[in-house]
């Protein structure tokens, strides 16, 4: 397997153990950001499930869980804060004190080293809530992490929802029946149920938001009520779509013994494992292939170990796609949860002329992951990933649904509830 470059660099990195400066990363839409790049492998789920969104309800025993390793043999003095959100994601009007119970501003002391890696890691971890600080009110949040005297530079910023159970909601998915949506999209449609929860303004007091699987950038927000009838919001409106896509590409590197599904090789070069996937090809002309996926998440997981967190190695992942029939001036890139759902510099593919193929190297931990090719357009910021894998009515995707409710007289916006949907299963 070639060396490139990129991996070349990595390996000086990675020896000298000196910190990368890239300046400071411009956020995306939904504010997720780093600004340091030996902090890898960020997760955020509802306790019990990983594949999950972090989303809790409130006055539960259910907590959140983020973890995140550190690319060193040394400890940080990491801190954290939460804040409050509307439904746009802007800071709410209320005061920490509202809607926090305990400390705004606590250290994250729960850590442990690696164990038996190539290459040496600290991994921390922060549950939600805890000893020292308890939620109050629903509502959308911030979970924001710095090192100890930058509070005014997160190195972490993760959103997190926390939910009361004011309505009930339920749904399904249709085929598409907008004019010029035939086929591949799907429609979506779901009813607000609320006898036990007054609402006496539906168009001006709830918002709704729609997400397919875990991606922000092409999610439906504000829906408006199709039909609004007595303890009941319905929403049926044709033009709420989303492009069915296809099933995601994946592979397995759970043991680093043998070559895992959609592995051509595996080869170390100390201290680093260097995985090289099979080619990828474009699947827009293709017809629709029944593949079970974990919609574009990822397991963090080592076969041979008892602890994958701590005993899980990391390893340069070598992607590869021969590129379209059809010409595309936009910028290509590995795409999903393994890229934090955004397209950065690290995750983008670049058309080498000597292999005449796209091809990019991402540093990633062990276990099992998802992924696919999608475009991105610098000018409108759009997303798009059908053009290199194709769409499909009957591709299986989960679409979250949340509900948000604001008062006339209240200051911020209270997540009233929230359901996962899927295209497929009943």
């Amino acid at each position: 397997m070639k060396i490139s470059k990129h991996l070349i660099f990595t390996l000086l990195w990675y020896l000298a153990g000196t910190l990368i400066t890239t300046g400071q990363p411009k956020p995306n839409r939904e504010g997720l950001s780093f600004t340091d790049p030996k902090i890898q492998t960020v997760l955020f789920f509802s306790e019990g499930w990983e594949f999950s969104l972090p989303v809790m309800e409130l006055g539960t025993s259910q907590r959140l869980i983020c973890k995140f390793d550190h690319l060193t043999g040394d400890t940080r003095n990491y801190f954290y804060t939460i804040l409050h959100c509307d439904a746009d994601w802007r800071p709410s009007r209320v005061v920490s004190s509202e809607y926090l119970d305990g400390f705004s501003e606590n250290q994250v002391n729960d850590y442990n080293f690696s164990i038996n890696t190539t290459i040496p890691f600290v991994n921390y971890r922060i549950i939600l809530p805890n000893d020292q600080v308890r939620i109050l009110i629903s509502g959308n949040y911030l979970l924001k992490v710095w090192e100890d005297g930058n509070k005014e530079k997160p190195v972490i910023i993760r959103q997190f929802y926390v939910t009361e159970k004011m309505v009930e909601l339920s749904g399904e998915i249709q085929r598409a029946t907008y004019e010029g949506f035939n086929g591949a999209s799907q429609q979506i449609a779901f009813a607000v149920n609320h006898p036990k929860f007054t609402i006496t303004d539906p168009l001006n007091e709830i918002r709704t938001v729609v997400m397919q699987n875990s991606r922000r950038d092409n999610q439906l927000s504000h829906l408006k009520p199709t039909y609004i009838r007595q303890n009941q919001l319905l929403y049926e409106d044709k033009a709420n779509l989303f492009k069915g896509g296809n099933e995601f590409r994946n592979f397995d590197t759970k043991s680093l013994q043998f070559n895992g599904m959609g592995v051509r090789s595996i080869e170390f070069h100390d201290p680093l494992y260097y995985v090289n996937l099979i080619n990828d090809h474009s699947l827009r002309n293709g017809i629709y292939r029944l593949q079970n996926d974990l919609n574009g998440s990822r397991l963090i997981k080592n076969d041979h170990a008892s602890d994958s967190d701590l005993e899980s190695d990391y390893m340069e992942v070598h992607f590869s796609l021969t590129p379209p029939d059809q010409v595309t001036n936009d910028n290509i890139y590995v795409f999903g949860s393994l890229s934090d759902w955004q397209c950065l510099p690290a995750n983008q593919m670049i058309y080498q002329p000597e292999t005449k193929l796209y091809e990019a190297t991402i540093l990633l931990k062990q276990g099992f992951y998802d992924y696919q090719y999608v475009l991105y357009n610098k000018e409108t910021q759009d997303i798009d990933a059908t053009f290199l894998e194709g769409s499909y009515l009957v591709t299986e995707n989960d679409y979250h649904i949340f509900v948000y409710y604001r008062a006339f007289s209240s200051r911020y916006d209270r997540l009233i509830g929230y359901r996962v949907i899927n295209s497929v299963r009943r």
